[in-house]
Parts: C-alpha cells; sequence; structure tokens
C-alpha cells in the first residue's frame, strides 16, 4: 500500500469510519476533560489507551475548541498505584463528573462519557470522506 494510500485511509479512520465518537458536545456547557492512566497496558489500564488511539482523535475532529488533556504516567516497575481516571471540565475549569476507567474496555468508555454529556450525533450527510 502506497503512503498516500496509508494516509487516507488514516484520515477517513478519523473523520468517517469511527462512528461512536461522531458528536458534537455542547460547548457552551464543556471545556474538556482530562484522562489520567499509566503508559504501560498492565493493570486494568488497556481501555483508557485504546479510547485514547481510536475514539479520542474523532472526537478531537468535530469538536476542535474542545480540550483533551491526556496525562500518561510510567510506572514501569508496578510499584506505584496509578489512577485511570477520565475527568469532564467544564467552562469554569471545574471537574464536575469522574469516570473510573479501570478495567474497563474503550467502547464501554466512551459509553460511559457519552452518557454524561451534552451532545448529538453529527448528521450522516455532514461527515467528512476522503
Amino acid at each position: 500500500m502506497s503512503k498516500v494510500a496509508r494516509q487516507k485511509n488514516f484520515l477517513n479512520a478519523i473523520s468517517f469510519t469511527t462512528k461512536k465518537p461522531q458528536v458534537l458536545i455542547n460547548p457552551g456547557k464543556y471545556q474538556g476533560m482530562r484522562l489520567t492512566f499509566q503508559a504501560q497496558n498492565h493493570s486494568g489500564h488497556m481501555g483508557p489507551r485504546m479510547l485514547w488511539r481510536k475514539y479520542l482523535p474523532t472526537l478531537q475532529f468535530y469538536n476542535p475548541n474542545f480540550k483533551i488533556d491526556v496525562v500518561r504516567i510510567n510506572n514501569e516497575k508496578k510499584t506505584v498505584n496509578v489512577p485511570c481516571t477520565m475527568e469532564i471540565i467544564d467552562n469554569t475549569g471545574k471537574t464536575i463528573d469522574t469516570i473510573d476507567m479501570k478495567n474497563k474496555m474503550y467502547d464501554n468508555i466512551m459509553d460511559e462519557f457519552l452518557s454524561k454529556v451534552e451532545h448529538k450525533p453529527i448528521p450522516e450527510d455532514e461527515l467528512i470522506q476522503v
């Protein structure tokens, strides 16, 4: 596969084929989110990592002013109990809700996030395809 074809597939994955995060988050209520998890996959931190890699690019693509902070903590020796949380932040900068992501799959984390924020799906005819 050529470099151009790979890039086109990557862009379409962000803008068109990844359906669940294709939503518009109410910008009047929410400023952003903060994810905190460890850099390694052990101890129940695989779901947040997959959410970050698969769903957050699409969420950011359709909500460019929604700030997404990702804090990855290096815990190679497994000596520290690293938090595994998603904080939803309102327009005043306060955390209004927290989701415990530990031992959850990325689909379930996204479902829980969408149940806690005011959003609307993007109509099919407004989706961008390269």
